[in-house]
């Protein structure tokens, strides 16, 4: 039987699995803007605001608390703050669901 070694990405995947045991679960669903807004894009980001700031809050930016798991509230946070500075609050993301605000929904490596 061989035994996996304990790099950094082993390490992490633990947390990030582990930390299911201790949560509820649910669904959340995470929305690009208000019923009554329009989704930007910018020809500079070559996506949708809402697409670019959610990609990188999933790549590890919306780790607020720095212990290399991004719940679901750290990345709205992160994705609504964003999008709603850089479109100067004319798109304003929102979130719905019955889901556990501690949710795992990915890691930093």
């Amino acid at each position: 039987m061989t035994v996996a070694a304990r790099t950094p990405l082993n390490i992490a995947l633990e947390n990030f699995y582990s930390a299911y045991k201790t949560i509820n679960g649910g669904t959340a669903i995470m929305m690009s803007s208000k019923k009554e807004e329009v989704s930007l894009e910018y020809g500079g980001l070559r996506q949708g605001v809402f697409s670019h700031f959610l990609i990188k809050g999933l790549k590890g930016q919306a780790d607020a608390n720095g212990d290399k798991l991004i719940t679901v509230t750290e990345l709205y946070d992160y994705v609504s703050s964003n999008v709603k500075s850089y479109t100067a609050s004319a798109q304003n993301p929102a979130i719905m669901g019955d889901y556990d605000k501690d949710m795992p929904v990915g890691l930093r490596r």
